[in-house]
């Protein structure tokens, strides 16, 4: 895990963007950003990360306003939108000389459908940009072949997945790799509670994903995966998972350091990690392991 300074300002930001949908009186957002910073005081610390301060957050804004998902009507929005475009990205990765690569690809550009990192999304906007990554970006090859040979020597795979419209994308990748490795097992972890519009139980049986494979909640209350924190029965799948696939900048963010069983995949989205990754914004990232970026 690691939380860098410019962070903190950026979680404050995006929870009072959240408050004005559901606690529209200055008075009420005076008071929730009081709250927050009294309460995540004893993590502002470069060990702790900016999913920990937003679940913190997050938990404050559902005491003040009684409201569960803020983004519940965006959430089926977009499930219902990739759902809609399923079929055709699925055909589209079917025509390339390398399906499985294509389908990490477009997985890995619907990270972009994030409404912690960005305020508004356009749906024209995700399409354009997934059509760029799809017909422009390559993934490491040493990544990738280490990625693609672990399965085959394990299959096994446990993906960490992120938001929701994302997750229909997730199917395509599961599908691609089911057929490249028939015996593959493959398990998805959601969210344990709606927290931004990452995906829970109920939006991955929406879309269908519990129907490719089993798909089991971690329990996190936080737009990341901590597996220490997670529920008891998530945290044995973690541990004996010998490949993860973890998605998101949230799960990135949340990570242990040097754990060789997990791969990255996801958008840069802010300057900071644009500065300390040394790549550009909106580039697509897949990664094996990672260590401390300060």
């Amino acid at each position: 895990m690691e939380l860098y300074p410019s962070c903190v300002t950026c979680v404050l930001n995006n929870l009072l963007h959240v408050a004005e949908r559901v606690l529209p009186d200055p008075d009420d957002q005076m008071a929730l950003l009081r709250e927050v910073m009294e309460r995540t005081r004893p993590e502002l610390r470069t060990c702790s990360s900016a999913p920990v301060l937003t679940g913190i957050g997050y938990s404050i804004l559902r005491e003040m306003s009684g409201v569960e998902d803020p983004f519940l009507e965006v959430k089926k929005e977009f499930n219902e939108l990739m759902l809609g475009l399923e079929d055709r990205y699925q055909e589209l990765v079917e025509t390339v000389e390398q399906p499985v690569h294509a389908a990490l690809v477009a997985a890995g550009s619907a990270n972009l459908i994030d409404f912690g990192a960005f305020r508004e999304i356009q749906s024209e906007k995700v399409m354009q940009i997934l059509s760029h990554h799809l017909e422009n970006t390559r993934l490491p090859s040493e990544t990738f072949d280490s990625f693609l040979g672990l399965l085959q020597d394990r299959k096994e795979l446990l993906i960490l997945c992120d938001n929701c419209g994302e997750i229909v994308l997730d199917k395509i990748l599961i599908r691609e790799l089911k057929k490249s490795i028939p015996d593959l097992a493959v398990t998805c972890a959601v969210r344990g509670r709606p927290i931004l519009n990452d995906a829970t139980l109920e939006d991955a049986e929406a879309v269908g994903l519990d129907t490719l494979c089993r798909v089991v909640s971690s329990g996190s209350e936080i737009p990341g995966t901590i597996h220490s924190e997670c529920n008891s029965s998530f945290q044995e799948i973690f541990l004996k998972s010998p490949v993860i696939l973890a998605k998101g900048v949230g799960n990135f963010e949340c990570a242990d350091f040097n754990d060789e069983r997990i791969f990255f995949l996801f958008i840069v989205k802010c300057r900071t990690l644009s500065e300390n990754l040394k790549v550009p914004e909106s580039t697509l990232v897949f990664q094996k392991g990672r260590g401390s970026l300060l």
